[in-house]
């Protein structure tokens, strides 16, 4: 049996594209014949095997996974139209091809309705049995696409459930955490707040333990950009902490404020530290509230130790990456900004109380 020849660049460029990564199983009894298919279809795909029979054919599709299958209809032992009965019975959506000498309708007939996706007759000619495999590969790369995009869509509805239970149990927790501030905000309790930290510990959502390296691993660029924003705000407070010691007018208040405003922001972009972004923004809302700014240089010490915490927070999590558990310092610095808040309320009792709400 002999090739004739032909050529088809487009359905060539096409063909390479998508079955480089399929694999196939040649069943013919045609040893020159087998070795010409081989050879041609080399050019295409990456996985060949053959089968000199049917039976031989059999037993290495039970062992193997095949894209698709070439068969000839008549061979020793088990003829290809057994063969394809047979492997459509265990696998219905197998995709076979059909190779043969002769073009009976009636045969035809038997065959479509195995189900079989192409009928090539011999001798081949490159040009048909190009335009059949190229048509039968798109749609199994078609399928396979499918099926990984399906696939990548519903990790990532996963990922965004689970997300959103955190932050769901992370709000109930906040919400929690305010009713008992504001309780210790009523006029008894303002002087119990000054200069204190809260005795009570608020503990906040905290999902299973993950450490810095794993967490690194799930979110690599998120983190390197994150920890390269938060450094570069950390440097500008603490120049803008040095010159308040010399002078601290109205507009240092605008840039503390919009400085809290931002780290807090680039926190939240990651829904981990939600309720660290909280905390912050809470402080903010204080200073803002402040009445008599000459009374904040007095508070910017305590201002100055959250963001000490807040830079050994982030080089444990996002630049050294050498912490067992992300969540290690959130009680503290939740803490933290607590006191800072509870001061600087306590300081300005006299203002409306909406601008003093915690949490």
């Amino acid at each position: 049996m002999v090739i004739q020849n032909s050529t088809n660049n487009d359905i060539v460029k096409s063909l390479k594209e998508i079955s480089y990564e399929m694999s196939i199983l040649i069943v013919e009894d045609d040893i020159l014949l087998q070795e010409q298919l081989k050879t041609f279809l080399s050019r295409f795909f990456k996985y060949i095997d053959v089968a000199n029979n049917g039976l031989e054919a059999l037993e290495k599709y039970s062992k193997n996974q095949y894209s698709l299958i070439f068969t000839d209809l008549t061979m020793p032992f088990m003829c290809g139209e057994e063969l394809a009965k047979k492997i459509k019975s265990i696998n219905e959506s197998q995709h076979i091809m059909v190779l043969s000498a002769h073009s009976e309708s009636d045969k035809l007939i038997q065959l479509v309705n195995i189900g079989i996706d192409g009928y090539l007759l011999k001798p081949l000619d490159i040009t048909s049995v190009l335009k059949q495999i190229t048509k039968i590969c798109q749609a199994i790369y078609n399928r396979d696409m499918l099926e990984h995009f399906n696939l990548m869509l519903e990790e990532s509805n996963s990922e965004l459930m689970n997300r959103n239970a955190e932050l769901r149990a992370a709000l109930k927790e906040l919400t929690a955490a305010k009713e008992t501030i504001q309780k210790l905000s009523t006029p008894q309790n303002q002087t119990k707040i000054k200069q204190t930290k809260p005795k009570q510990e608020v503990s906040f959502l905290q999902t299973k333990k993950v450490s810095a390296i794993e967490f690194a691993n799930s979110y690599p660029l998120e983190l390197e950009s994150t920890n390269e924003s938060l450094e570069d705000l950390e440097a500008q407070f603490y120049i803008l902490l040095a010159n308040a010691e010399k002078t601290f007018d109205q507009r240092s208040i605008v840039e503390l404020t919009g400085l809290l405003n931002d780290f807090a922001r680039e926190i939240e972009m990651i829904p981990q530290f939600a309720s660290i972004a909280h905390g912050i923004f809470e402080v903010e809302k204080a200073f803002r509230s402040v009445q008599d700014h000459t009374k904040i240089p007095t508070v910017l010490p305590m201002l100055g130790s959250l963001f000490d915490n807040l830079e050994k927070w982030r080089k444990g999590i996002f630049l050294y990456q050498d912490v067992d558990d992300i969540h290690y310092m959130d009680n503290s610095l939740i803490s933290d900004a607590l006191s800072l808040q509870g001061f600087l309320s306590s300081e300005n009792s006299t203002s409306d109380s909406s601008d003093m709400e915690l949490f």
